[in-house]
């Protein structure tokens, strides 16, 4: 992981790694939908980070979604493929009397992310719960992925 600085402003985190796999998952949408999915447009786009942690029972992501209710936001799962979209209004108003702009580094916009289950998601069974701009997405495991213990016998 590199990190860089900017000028007045604290440590910015990058990721190498993550930036070739959203190409890679670029990629991957372009061939398989080439007509009807844009595919440089969504490099400059909005996307909210998340992060998807795992536990016996189920797989969890989680989505930053920071002045957006839950209204703005769909869910849908199909074919194993769970995509989370939406829409941040921008409140900026150009020519508002009132207000000048001297920096504007908020992100606003639509966005689309896609992330492909493993086949051991029960897909019936998945919820979500959105609490101060945080989307959590619970999605459990099937009776068979979970963990199992297995107790050795005596001979």
């Amino acid at each position: 992981m590199t990190v860089l600085t900017t000028r007045n402003r604290a440590p910015i985190s990058y990721n190498p790694i993550g930036e070739f796999d959203t190409l890679r998952n670029r990629l991957d949408r372009f061939f398989e939908n080439p007509f009807t999915e844009p595919f440089l447009a969504p490099a400059m786009a909005w996307a909210p980070p998340v992060e998807i942690t795992e536990t016996n029972g189920e797989l969890m992501l989680a989505a930053e979604l920071p002045g957006m209710k839950k209204e703005q936001v769909t869910i849908s799962i199909e074919n194993q493929v769970l995509t989370l979209s939406g829409e941040k209004m921008e409140e900026r108003k150009e020519g508002d009397a009132e207000k000048k702009y001297h920096l504007w580094e908020r992100s606003y916009g639509n966005f689309t992310r896609s992330f492909t289950l493993p086949r051991a998601i029960d897909t019936a069974k998945v919820t979500a719960e959105f609490d101060n701009g945080v989307l959590k997405i619970h999605l459990p495991k099937t009776a068979e992925a979970k963990a199992k213990k297995i107790e050795i016998l005596a001979k």
